[in-house]
């Protein structure tokens, strides 16, 4: 839970420019795709259900799915445990909220994913 209340300050209400992204459109929003807020954190989601990133100075693993119409994910750490998130979307900007409140904002990019080492290019 190292980002979830990162943001819980206020409700998310009033943007009128933010909309809700579910089913395959919320899949394809994070396939191949970073999410990050250009300081702490940058995330790059695969389309095999992993990610990778930094946080705060530290390598992350896990993986993500979409269950119920939410982003859900799990960081590989001991005791690690499924956050699911609704997304609201504006342009490239995305946010993950739990309960109405924000817990992330961020930049949505597409991903330069690393070469793995071997694969082909």
């Amino acid at each position: 839970m190292m980002v979830a209340f990162a943001g819980f300050c206020a409700p998310a209400q009033g943007d009128v420019a933010w909309r809700s992204v579910r089913a395959a459109d919320l899949r394809a929003l994070f396939v191949d795709h970073e999410m990050a807020d250009g300081t702490h954190y940058a995330y790059q989601f695969r389309g095999d259900g992993s990610f990778t990133g930094v946080s705060m100075g530290r390598t992350v693993r896990g993986v993500w799915r979409i269950a119920d119409g939410e982003f859900c994910w799990t960081q590989k750490r001991r005791a690690a445990e499924e956050e699911c998130f609704e997304v609201q979307r504006s342009g490239d900007s995305i946010r993950l909220l739990r309960d109405g409140y924000e817990a992330l904002a961020a930049k949505l990019t597409p991903a330069k994913l690393k070469q793995e080492l071997g694969a082909p290019r």
